[in-house]
């Protein structure tokens, strides 16, 4: 009798885990405007962004509002994983640590993640997601 040894290889979709903890289900459409404001600015969780986790159009201006400024609430682009904060100079969200208003326009196409430098183990953090530019028939720009 002969024996017959099997490999056997599933393909299961991968889970996706979005940057700063924003699943794609998490993501608000926001790709019909032009300016997007972040703040925290929810009474009821001040060390929350709103909205956390956002996808818009590339060329969108972002306006990141911190209340009372940035510097009780310094904003960083970068990642947050296991406890952690890695800053990214290469984002161009950068940073602010001063002031109440820290605006930037994103026009590649990518994730953008980005923190409060102090309470981002609190879950003051979140993600910003860029498409292409769609024209107004809903197709993509060339």
């Amino acid at each position: 009798m002969r024996s017959m040894s099997w490999l056997v290889i599933c393909f299961l979709p991968a889970v996706a885990w979005g940057a700063n903890g924003c699943l794609p289900t998490d993501f608000q459409d926001r790709r019909d405007q032009s300016l997007l404001i972040i703040a925290n600015d929810n009474a009821g969780n001040p060390l929350q962004y709103r909205p956390r986790c956002a996808r818009v159009s590339a060329g969108t201006t972002i306006l990141f509002q911190a209340i009372p400024n940035f510097g009780m609430h310094p904003l960083f682009a970068g990642d947050v994983v296991g406890g952690t904060a890695t800053f990214d100079p290469t984002s161009p969200i950068g940073s602010a640590t001063t002031g109440t208003e820290h605006m930037v326009v994103l026009d590649e196409p990518g994730e953008y993640p980005y923190y409060c430098d102090f309470h981002f183990l609190q879950g003051m953090q979140g993600s910003i997601l860029v498409d292409l530019s769609l024209f107004s028939d809903g197709f993509e720009d060339p």
